[in-house]
């Protein structure tokens, strides 16, 4: 893993049982249990979630918890931190599941965050959680190259992220302004500076192909319209299971060979708003969403369609899909950093490369 070292609301019910879904023993998890036996009966307990993760993703999760204890679910999707920061103290939501950890991260800054409990946080593999404690991860994806084997040869593939505006690589390769694509910008900032960011953008945006969405650059790339394309490692697989799996793709998934941006690990943070009149049936979900025979599970043994081809986050976890985190070659970092990412915002803006 590190090396170095269309907005809606749905009431979600029990529609769907957690066996089928995950295959957890009958016991449950701990959270679990504490939400089944405590005394407010759980299955009068409605917690309202705000987030702008994948759909499928949230559904799967909030079903499964339903299934299991009771608890009910309002979502609220395509939430947004200014959203949230108009709402204030007034916010209804109780937990926010974040798609990055961008949007969880600047909510903590802004101290609308309660503190997660160790016992949540000790679940989970260290660094892809909020260093201060004000969130969790409970998912996970990682920057990839994808690559046309017809176009280029793996062996003439950039060594590292920086390599790709080479000359040899000049309008062979696409990108999209995404989320994390701005994370990823964000890092770099972080990490090399402003100016020579910068400078790699310029480069990024005279040199390659902005095909606005990352399901266009895998697609191209999966045509041949390019050699190379940057993107995220689960759109990749979502095409893989609608084609009829992986030996169908002509494309494949290139991570870098070193510690590298272009390998970036990004959490998807759950926290619990401060605003909130459930603080501990909020964080009962937390501590099941991340724990290994919880929410993890869903996400590490679901078919595509659930999971999203996501990287679980409990320690020792791996996908049943894409495998574990320990195989990705990212670069160690805060992912608290993420709070400043309006720094990044302002950068693509100003070079004409925001979405």
């Amino acid at each position: 893993m590190f090396s170095t070292l269309s907005r809606r609301v749905f009431a979600v019910t029990a529609v769907v049982s957690l066996a089928a879904l995950t295959g957890c023993s009958a016991g449950g998890t701990d959270a679990a249990s504490s939400a089944s036996n405590s005394g407010a009966a759980a299955e009068d307990t409605t917690l309202t979630v705000y987030t702008d993760q994948h759909a499928e993703l949230i559904e799967g999760l909030t079903k499964a918890y339903t299934d299991e204890t009771g608890v009910k679910f309002n979502i609220q999707a395509d939430a947004t931190v200014g959203q949230i920061e108009a709402e204030g103290k007034a916010a209804p939501a109780d937990v926010f599941l974040s798609e990055d950890p961008g949007p969880v991260a600047q909510l903590g800054k802004k101290d609308l965050l309660s503190d997660i409990d160790e016992a949540t946080l000790d679940q989970i593999q260290p660094g892809l959680s909020s260093q201060k404690k004000q969130w969790a991860a409970y998912a996970a994806r990682t920057r990839v190259l994808y690559y046309n084997p017809e176009k280029i040869d793996e062996a003439k593939l950039p060594e590292k992220l920086m390599d790709i505006n080479k000359p040899e690589y000049k309008g062979k390769f696409a990108w999209a302004p995404s989320g994390a694509f701005v994370a990823t910008t964000q890092y770099l900032i972080s990490t090399i500076g402003e100016a020579k960011t910068k400078t790699f953008l310029e480069g990024l945006k005279e040199n390659g192909v902005n095909e606005q969405k990352n399901g266009n650059v895998r697609d191209t790339v999966e045509a041949g319209k390019h050699a190379m394309g940057l993107s995220n490692h689960y759109y990749w697989w979502i095409k893989a299971d609608e084609v009829g799996g992986a030996d169908k793709m002509t494309s494949k998934i290139h991570h870098f060979p070193e510690a590298d941006a272009g390998n970036l690990i990004l959490s998807s943070g759950a926290a619990v708003m401060k605003s909130s009149e459930q603080q501990e049936a909020s964080a009962d979900f937390i501590k099941w969403l991340t724990a290994a025979d919880g929410g993890q599970k869903l996400i590490a043994e679901g078919d595509i369609d659930v999971s999203g081809a996501q990287y679980p986050v409990a320690k020792d976890a791996e996908s049943k899909i894409v495998g574990s985190l320990d195989e990705i070659k990212s670069p160690e970092y805060d992912m608290d950093i993420m709070a400043d990412q309006a720094e990044a915002e302002n950068l693509l803006k100003s070079l004409g490369m925001s979405s």
